[in-house]
């Protein structure tokens, strides 16, 4: 049997006790490390899993959006048809200053003919005051009553008549009874100026049954506020459309309904994605930057698909509403000249039908190239649609310049435009207009624009008509 002194044993004591202590920080690091790495790795799927459901939130809003232009559509072409309708009537009153009571009824019946299943009446007021309304039948009460004085219809009435601009009411109570949406237009004569209104009075169970259609071929839930009552909605409701819906407007200078939207059978539900993700939080970590790529390139192409043409490569329509304004805005307030270069190609269907439609989108992307290569960098070069182009030239001194760029275009479509293994080769028409000595807004100067580029086009086809009669003579 060993007999250790006093010494030893306290010494090897000492040691058991370090190689413990060793072992239980040991223990405890194992512990801490696993903590964070699980915790990393939980930290990571967070953000990923986050950036993932943001994604499939981006393409579900992206194609409940996609679902409401079409049900806008819709409902626009609904209001609009009616509107159109009413507009030749008033024509008519305009250059008729002695029209009388048989002659517009005679005119009012055939233009009721043309939609008898979305029109309840039409009725024509002389100041505010209903002096025709057709049918007669069901609908004399409301003839002779001042629409001033109704306490449903007096504001919209007052407001076409002082600002002199189409509205759309409704649904409201009317005179002769049942309810309606009213398409009011004002009668101006060159002679006495405001005469009347003229309206058109849409019944309202029926535009209701036809939005309701119009909802559920877009698979959405709809509410849809008027400017009457902004909190209440005259279709759907908010309990339907549930939480986060998204919102638009239609029209807000004539109809002006706001409207939510929600995917008909509501948000998809992704609690099941999440929970699925926490026990895969390994795999999830391993695949983070594929799904940081997928994100960020979705987000990229959102954000280049609503402002750049996806053939082209150059700015779209709808980003020139949002530059024009920032264009002409700077230039209003620095007294600074805008130049605008309208161009179309010359004979370019006669390119598709030769070649076929895949070398026509060669020959608009060599145009690209071309518009690019030819305009300085602070210039914004669009493609409008087809084979239309426009340039926006900010902050120029005079016509000059818009001129000279204008040959140095049709120099550089001469010289330049290159399509490798066709023979094809590119003449334009070119129009310019300059602001504000051309006109103080987009359309106006695209008119100016447009007019000159067709007069240009016009010209080129009787230049080349006189070559070839010169070289057959």
């Amino acid at each position: 049997m060993l007999n250790l002194s006093g010494q030893n044993f306290k010494r090897i004591t000492g040691e058991k006790r370090m190689d413990q202590n060793k072992s239980l920080f040991k223990k405890k690091l194992a512990l801490f490390i696993s903590i964070a790495v699980s915790f990393f790795l939980l930290t990571v799927f967070l953000l990923i899993i986050g950036m993932f459901l943001n994604n499939i939130k981006q393409q579900e809003t992206l194609k409940t959006t996609d679902n409401f232009m079409d049900f806008k559509s819709q409902v626009e072409q609904l209001i609009f048809t009616n509107k159109t309708l009413v507009q030749g009537f008033e024509a008519y009153i305009q250059v008729n200053p002695g029209l009388d009571e048989e002659q517009a009824y005679t005119y009012l019946n055939n233009l009721l003919s043309q939609n008898e299943n979305q029109i309840r009446n039409i009725g024509v007021c002389q100041d505010t005051t209903i002096i025709w309304n057709y049918p007669k039948e069901g609908n004399t009460a409301a003839i002779g009553v001042d629409l001033s004085k109704s306490e449903s219809q007096k504001d919209l009435v007052l407001k076409v008549k002082n600002e002199l601009v189409p509205i759309v009411q409704g649904p409201v109570d009317l005179i002769q009874g049942g309810t309606g949406f009213i398409i009011r237009l004002p009668i101006v004569r060159k002679d006495t100026g405001y005469w009347g209104q003229i309206s058109i009075v849409l019944k309202g169970d029926k535009i209701i049954e036809d939005i309701n259609a119009y909802a559920e071929d877009a698979g959405l839930n709809v509410a849809i506020f008027n400017d009457q009552n902004k909190t209440v909605p005259f279709y759907g409701s908010m309990s339907a459309v549930g939480e986060s819906p998204l919102t638009f407007d239609i029209d807000p200078t004539f109809v002006d309904w706001k409207v939510a939207v929600s995917p008909r059978d509501g948000w998809e539900n992704n609690q099941f994605i999440f929970w699925s993700a926490i026990l895969l939080s390994v795999l999830i970590a391993a695949g983070a930057g594929l799904l940081t790529h997928r994100a960020v390139k979705t987000n990229d192409q959102l954000r280049i698909l609503s402002s750049h043409d996806s053939l082209t490569g150059l700015f779209n329509r709808h980003y020139l509403n949002e530059y024009q304004t920032m264009v002409l805005a700077a230039a209003k307030r620095n007294n600074r000249q805008v130049g605008f270069i309208s161009m179309d190609l010359n004979h370019f269907k006669k390119i598709n039908d030769t070649y076929g439609h895949n070398v026509g989108d060669l020959v608009l992307v060599e145009t690209a190239r071309v518009l690019i290569e030819s305009t300085r960098i602070e210039e914004a070069v669009f493609r409008l649609g087809g084979d239309e182009f426009l340039i926006i030239m900010p902050d120029i001194e005079d016509r000059t310049v818009l001129q000279h760029a204008r040959e140095r275009l049709s120099n550089s479509f001469e010289n330049e435009f290159h399509l490798a293994n066709y023979p094809v080769k590119i003449a334009v028409s070119i129009g310019t207009a300059l602001f504000p000595e051309d006109g103080d807004n987009i359309d106006a100067l695209l008119q100016i624009a447009d007019e000159q580029m067709y007069t240009d086009k016009k010209e080129q086809k009787m230049e080349q008509a006189r070559n070839q009669s010169d070289n057959t003579g």
